[in-house]
């Protein structure tokens, strides 16, 4: 199903995606209006919740569409009510799932691999600061325990190339991540299907479509996997 999309629509996207979205509008030729969110949402789900809310419940009475690139995102998308318009998100677990995937097959999610990509490494929250923030308030050795710890069960730092910047840009501070994390640094081939057909209105199965006044269930995203781990972002 291909919806007319075009009038009263606006996207609401995370920062960490927007190498990738910006890549998918060059695409599809969208110009719908841009309302970023800051990536620390991305390790708080119910304050990913709220903050969404609010930038929903804040648009105007022309909106009719509302485009939400996030996933199920720990439930963080569950719960959200479309006061101001439709809302249409990824039928997908999060943007791991959402980049990795192929049209029409699900993913499976390789074990013991932490995910990134150029716009992850330049998140506010991303794990070079929280590196950098450990180190100054514990010190060295100490902070290297906590990360040792937080990362015991990783094997792999993975490098998503979505061939939506020059994967050399990052790749050096990747290594220098993957060092001092002590993982393998592996790499994959990315996709942005999911945010170009968002974008063109080309909605299927692969998207919850929420009327106006409805909310959004976990039963919207029952294709996808909730137990699956979160990345600490």
């Amino acid at each position: 199903m291909v919806k007319d999309i075009e009038g009263g629509t606006v996207l609401i996207a995370c920062k960490m995606l927007q190498y990738e979205i910006m890549k998918a509008i060059e695409e599809v030729g969208c110009q719908y209006p841009i309302i970023w969110m800051d990536s620390e949402y991305h390790t708080d789900p119910n304050g990913l919740r709220t903050k969404l809310q609010e930038e929903i419940d804040k648009l105007k009475d022309n909106t009719t569409t509302i485009l939400l690139a996030y996933g199920c995102c720990g439930n963080g998308t569950v719960g959200l009510k479309a006061t101001t318009g439709e809302l249409i998100i990824p039928r997908t677990e999060d943007c791991i799932s959402m980049l990795m995937s192929q049209c029409g097959q699900s993913y499976l999610r390789p074990k013991a691999t932490y995910f990134m990509t150029k716009g992850w490494l330049e998140g506010t929250h991303s794990m070079a600061q929280e590196i950098e923030h450990a180190v100054k308030r514990y010190g060295p050795e100490r902070a290297k325990k906590i990360f040792e710890q937080m990362f015991r069960h990783y094997k792999y730092l993975m490098l998503i190339d979505t061939k939506s910047y020059t994967i050399e840009e990052c790749l050096d501070e990747v290594k220098v991540l993957a060092e001092r994390l002590n993982l393998e640094l592996t790499f994959a081939q990315g996709d942005i299907w999911f945010l170009r057909r968002l974008l063109s209105g080309n909605i299927d199965q692969d998207f919850c479509v929420i009327p106006k006044g409805e909310t959004v269930s976990q039963q919207d995203f029952a294709c996808c996997d909730q137990d699956l781990p979160r990345q600490p972002f």
